[in-house]
């Protein structure tokens, strides 16, 4: 493995970091859904992405979620499944089932001073954006 993929590098405004290390096994929480403020609700969601199983796992407001994510290293492509999640219910339960909609549309991501965003094909604004938890 290169001395790249094992450090990494800063990011300069919107450009990808060439390796995911910064991306991967770190706790994200979710600040922004759709364009939106995220509701805190009970809770925020959050997100971890492991680097061992390629398996995405996080809270969602009302319930725990996972599923698997492909992330190809030294470009911005990333995607995930469909996230099967537990079913309990709560006032937030349309933020929550958006959320869990917005992730399978994702295609790429940007780290920007502590910030994840993650952007489907179309669209130049960010589907969902996370801070470092």
């Amino acid at each position: 493995m290169s001395a790249s993929l094992l450090l990494g590098s800063c990011s300069k405004d919107q450009e990808p970091m060439p390796a995911p290390l910064y991306l991967l096994d770190q706790p994200w929480q979710l600040t922004e859904l759709a364009g939106k403020p995220a509701p805190a609700g009970n809770g925020a969601a959050s997100l971890t992405l492991s680097s061992v199983d390629n398996l995405s796992a996080g809270q969602a407001w009302c319930n725990q979620y996972g599923g698997r994510f492909m992330l190809v290293a030294g470009t911005s492509y990333l995607t995930f499944s469909d996230q099967a999640s537990t079913r309990a219910t709560c006032s937030e339960q349309l933020q929550e089932t958006r959320y869990l909609d917005l992730l399978p549309q994702v295609r790429r991501y940007t780290i920007s001073h502590r910030h994840l965003q993650l952007y489907d094909s179309e669209h130049s604004q960010p589907l969902l954006v996370f801070e470092v938890k």
